[in-house]
């Protein structure tokens, strides 16, 4: 998009954001409200159209490898640190390697101090390998004079026993592979140090001639002269080119000057292939300074992503078709206008993300899809305050007014508290868990615009215009006070059994109840096409006598299935270097008819261990800035029930998802967060109504007055529940192993956090008042005091400034 054009817009929508907040007429309100509406809903769709969404690997295929810089050597062979110059130094060196014809969509970041993100969307499962490989060579060349008896005394060291001849040794040359299939394998008898560093040459290009491809090589000034030096004194011998320890060649030095030239064959005589040749004279341009470790590795083939969209597609309509069923089946008409602003912060959404750039992955559609259900929680909120005004004899626009006003506290301090997890997972997090958190962030924004201006803004047309004199809801809870809190000890005794069993089944599993994120390892996806179908005894005969990367056994692996929408998915847990090697035995054995699509997560124990420690610190943040917020907001019995009742949720789930089969991984640090921010959210909007039930001075005593409140929401609370349900149930039938593992923890914690907030919240808030002897009443009620001087401070402050 044009940038003048999207900044006019983007001011525009700014302007017309502050006269409708600002202004108290309410024809202008309505018509500033209405162009924001339209012209925002414009904008995304266009927004969407002309930018598209930029989709993750795991949607569109593709690799990411998290890398380590090695720390390198001084000239004295003590190690030297990585500095940032090296990082730099290594992406741009990596990019020449990775794309040299600049042809590739290729991302090289720095992460920390040591580390670069490389991300390669739409590259094959071959491109994967070559990559793979590519990255973890280091190309470090070196030219060695060759002994002049070698061979010969290759074989008195031999019958020496191994006694190394003083200043030589042995070099082994590149394997080569004989007609017949036998490897074959030579060694030279070389300096014990390098003549030559490969550091003097500037330039390496592949060359061919009637001996087939080779590699030729051209020197610096500086390595010009080093080399002619030695051939002047070392005429007519051998000189070992050697490329990462291996001999590549030994040519024979047939002229005394080379004019800064020099060509290097392959192995043992025989000639390199073009791709070969091509490889090495790419890595001798560009040799890395520091070895670097692979710490994590992502790869998805496109059929596996292409099925993740789809499934994204259907379950995002199944989610939108369940709510909007609810939302007529409650609030009939209402219930349109509801779905009409859930459209619409769809279409914010997308917008916004299209507009600024970010990615959509695969956790995102989970984080969409929740947003679904959770959108319709504030129009809930809202709409059931407006049966109430309603009830209580003011007419549809009084109380729609009243609705508004009064909802708008709790929809505020509910997702703002939702914000501040989603924001401490997007900015400790990384890869996958980085694109929930975003959707999510959005996703709270645009629904708040849905709710409290989509919405309203239609209300105004159709009271306005006489289309809607009162809505019309089918109660599911009667409007009767039950005495909620006596029933709390039966309640706190159940959660404590649960608690028990939840923590019992971590302890009881160990490290077996972690994931590749946390321990290490490998985990490939495969998605069977329709109707296919392969045993564990023909993933057996296959994996029989495979070998790791580096040569070692398979070692130990095990397959979890789940059928969905009537496909089968397998996830095969395996150990680090194993993934790779069963992921193509997989695809070379079996074709596109029987496997849909693949995809690979490697995850070392290094980087295992590191985010172990950033999700307990990402927790921890959380949920002290959560209860730093209540603070603020509430009083301290208030904030210290909401924190119990919140860890009571958080601390339940892991163990439960462990019962239920699933191992523990980062995605469930991200759904822990979701449940804090959805927990806190169902708390508040209880406490919000215990504090307007106290302020309203309605009598009896302080659990009367609780129950009373708590009853008002039992209606708000048990309709919103369903709607946020509902998407993540059509997550854990339909969605494929990424996306249940989302949709298991966030499924628990919602029914958790709905039954918290109603049974042990409210409960601790009274236990904890009657205990340290505090007058709730009192606190409320100073409170709402200060906020009435506060208010009129400002108003009288505002009338002065007019009058100036």
């Amino acid at each position: 998009m044009n940038p003048f054009a999207t900044f006019f817009v983007g001011a525009s929508l700014l302007m017309m954001l502050l006269v409708y907040v600002g202004t108290a007429v309410h024809t202008t309100k309505r018509r500033v409200g209405t162009l924001l509406i339209i012209l925002t809903a414009f904008s995304a769709i266009y927004t969407i159209e002309a930018m598209k969404l930029q989709l993750g690997i795991d949607l569109q295929g593709g690799s990411e490898f998290i890398v380590q810089l090695a720390p390198g050597k001084n000239d004295d062979g003590t190690p030297k640190a990585v500095t940032s110059s090296d990082v730099q130094q290594a992406i741009a060196i990596l990019e020449r390697r990775l794309n040299p014809d600049a042809s590739k969509d290729l991302t090289l970041q720095p992460e920390g101090t040591d580390r670069i993100v490389i991300q390669m969307p739409g590259i094959t499962e071959e491109e994967i390998k070559e990559v793979r490989k590519t990255i973890q060579t280091v190309a470090h060349l070196e030219f060695r004079r060759v002994h002049p008896d070698s061979q010969a005394k290759l074989e008195q060291i031999k019958a020496r026993g191994g006694i190394k001849e003083p200043g030589w040794i042995e070099m082994s040359y590149t394997p080569t592979t004989a007609k017949d299939g036998t490897v074959i394998n030579r060694s030279e008898l070389v300096r014990d140090s390098a003549d030559i560093e490969g550091k003097y040459v500037s330039k390496a290009f592949r060359t061919v001639d009637a001996e087939g491809n080779k590699v030729s090589l051209q020197f610096d000034s500086a390595g010009a002269k080093l080399f002619d030096e030695l051939a002047a004194v070392h005429y007519q011998k051998e000189m070992a080119i050697i490329v990462d320890g291996q001999i590549h060649s030994a040519p024979r030095l047939q002229a005394k000057q080379y004019g800064g030239r020099a060509e290097i064959s392959g192995g043992g005589g025989k000639g390199f292939s073009q791709q070969e040749a091509d490889t090495l004279a790419t890595l001798l341009s560009n040799p890395l300074q520091n070895p670097m470790l692979i710490l994590s590795e992502s790869s998805v083939s496109s059929a596996y992503g292409q099925s993740s969209i789809d499934q994204g597609k259907w379950i995002g309509v199944a989610a939108l078709l369940i709510t909007t069923c609810f939302m007529l089946f409650i609030y009939r008409l209402a219930g349109i206008v509801a779905i009409v602003g859930l459209v619409i912060n769809i279409a914010i959404l997308f917008g916004a993300m299209a507009l600024f750039g970010f990615t959509l992955t695969m956790p995102g559609i989970a984080g969409v899809v929740l947003t679904i259900g959770m959108a319709v929680d504030a129009n809930v909120l809202i709409y059931e305050r407006l049966r109430e005004e309603m009830e209580a004899g003011k007419t549809f626009a009084a109380a729609l007014e009243a609705a508004y006003d009064k909802a708008f506290s709790a929809i505020a301090d509910s997702n703002i508290t939702t914000l501040i997890s989603a924001l401490i997972l997007f900015l400790i997090s990384g890869g996958l868990v980085k694109g929930f958190a975003v959707t999510l962030m959005i996703g709270l924004i645009s629904s708040m615009i849905g709710a409290l201006i989509v919405t309203r803004v239609i209300f105004m047309w159709v009271v306005d215009k006489n289309i809607l004199k009162k809505i019309h809801t089918t109660k599911i809870i009667p409007d009767k006070v039950f005495d909620i809190l006596s029933s709390a000890p039966k309640f706190i005794i159940a959660s404590l059994v649960v608690t028990a069993i939840s923590f019992g089944t971590l302890a009881y599993k160990g490290s077996a109840g972690f994931g590749i994120d946390f321990r290490g390892g490998s985990r490939v996806d495969v998605t069977l096409a329709k109707g296919k179908d392969i045993s564990d005894t023909d993933f057996e005969a296959l994996f029989k006598g495979l070998k790791q990367d580096d040569g070692k056994p398979l070692g130990s692996y095990y397959i979890q299935r789940k059928s969905a929408g009537g496909t089968e998915n397998l996830s095969i847990r395996c150990e680090e270097n194993s993934g790779a090697v069963i992921q193509h035995a997989i695809t070379g054995k079996w074709n596109k008819d029987t496997v849909a699509g693949t995809s690979i997560a490697t995850v070392g124990s290094v980087i295992g261990s590191e985010l172990a420690k950033q999700s307990m610190w990402a927790m921890f943040a959380a949920l002290i800035a959560i209860f730093l917020y209540l603070l603020m907001r509430y009083e301290f019995a208030f904030a210290v029930g909401a924190i119990v009742a919140l860890f009571h949720d958080v601390l339940m789930v892991p163990g439960l998802c462990v019962l239920f089969g699933q191992e523990l991984s980062i995605i469930h640090v991200g759904a822990l967060l979701t449940i804090a921010g959805y927990s806190i959210n169902d708390t508040i909007v209880v406490f919000d109504r215990i504090r307007e039930t106290i302020q309203k001075g309605t009598g009896g005593s302080m659990r009367d007055m609780m129950n009373e409140a708590i009853c008002k929401t039992l209606s708000r609370t048990l309709l919103t529940g369903p709607t946020a349900l509902a998407p993540m149930v059509v997550l854990l039938f339909l969605g494929n192993p990424a996306m249940l593992e989302f949709a298991m923890p966030i499924t628990i914690g919602v029914l958790l956090g709905t039954y918290s907030s109603i049974f042990i919240a409210s409960p601790l808030v009274l236990w904890y008042a009657k205990k340290s002897g505090t007058s709730l009443k009192h606190q409320v009620l100073d409170a709402q005091i200060e906020q009435l001087k506060a208010q009129q401070a400002i108003a009288a402050a505002t009338v002065a400034a007019g009058k100036k």
